[in-house]
């Protein structure tokens, strides 16, 4: 039986909880911040909000591994998109770098294929690339394919406070 794991779900109410938040589920340090640059600036724009959504089919599993291998590969090698934003019924795909580069495109389609291939009801989605700086050019492509691109270039790890003895 596959995992019925399907992402980290906040919804409204959890807003404004989400933005004060200093890491985020399956994250790095430097997109944590990178997402909560975003949140502060657009999670009003969502009803839910849905963290590491996965989709695809992922490799097929060894038949002659145990079953809960046989899950945890074909689960781990899905696509994941980092956010999924709703707004009615609205979806946005939001990819999360720290660079934007012109390997964004790329994967922004194919999470966008099979996204609708998986929930062709759902329509058309928006598609989103939010990162803390960006190659110029990759930016131009991403914008000509309907993409919006948000940068956040203050969106950097601070380093911790040096510890004061007594």
């Amino acid at each position: 039986m596959p995992l019925a794991f399907d992402g980290y779900t906040f919804t409204r109410d959890e807003f404004s909880l989400l933005k004060i938040r200093r890491h985020y589920p399956e994250r790095t340090n430097g997109e944590s911040y990178v997402i909560r640059a975003f949140l502060l600036a657009h999670a009003d724009d969502f009803d839910r909000i849905i963290f590491s959504k996965r989709v695809g089919h992922g490799v097929t599993p060894d038949p002659t591994h145990l079953p809960g291998v046989q899950d945890n590969t074909a689960f781990s090698s899905m696509l994941r998109i980092d956010l999924l934003g709703w707004s009615g019924n609205t979806a946005s795909i939001i990819e999360v770098k720290q660079r934007v580069t012109p390997a964004c495109l790329g994967q922004i389609l194919t999470y966008r294929h099979h996204f609708i291939e998986e929930l062709p009801e759902a329509g058309e989605p928006q598609l989103l690339v939010v990162g803390r700086e960006a190659v110029p050019d990759a930016v131009v492509a991403l914008n000509a394919h309907g993409i919006t691109v948000y940068l956040y270039p203050d969106a950097t790890p601070q380093p911790s406070a040096p510890a004061v003895g007594v």
